[in-house]
């Protein structure tokens, strides 16, 4: 019977160790056994509702843990293709630069990407369309004015 709880605490002991920290919407992560902060992230997320009805969505999920930021980014139009994907980028201050990776129609492909983080607010940089390649491509001109609105994150 001793040997039997000895090997209760020691599994014990052992899951307490490898448990993962623990996230909630406060967007702060602790250490689950000790009383030091193991790491801080954040998870937020943002939205923008958009068209006549406000039936086009986009939707961002950021997962930042100090400089490094990933995360989910889906833009679904109404009635047409929609892009759903996951951003690798770098923080820097309130900016944040990176790559969308996603997938339309079927097909894989990359944009980059440009954000600017303002109190509850997240701004997207605009695109022009490279006339050479068709594709989106941020120019001169490309301004932070794509707005999304602060929501609460799925669990």
């Amino acid at each position: 019977m001793k040997k039997l709880f000895i090997l209760f605490l020691v599994s014990l002991g052992i899951a307490a160790c490898t448990t993962k920290p623990k996230t909630g919407n406060t967007g702060q992560t602790y250490s689950t056994g000790s009383d030091s902060v193991e790491s801080i992230s954040q998870n937020v997320c943002f939205q923008k509702l958009s068209g006549t009805t406000n039936q086009d969505t986009a939707f961002i999920q950021f997962i930042i843990e100090g400089e490094h930021v990933s995360g989910n980014f889906s833009n679904l139009p109404y009635e047409k293709d929609s892009r759903v994907g996951t951003i690798q980028a770098t923080k820097n201050g309130e900016l944040i630069k990176g790559v969308w990776i996603y997938m339309q129609e079927g097909i894989n492909d990359t944009l980059a990407v440009e954000f600017k983080l303002s109190g509850d607010k997240l701004v997207q940089k605009n695109y022009s369309i490279d006339p050479k390649t068709g594709r989106e491509v941020f120019s001169e001109g490309s301004v932070f004015n794509i707005e999304f609105n602060k929501v609460n994150c799925p669990e």
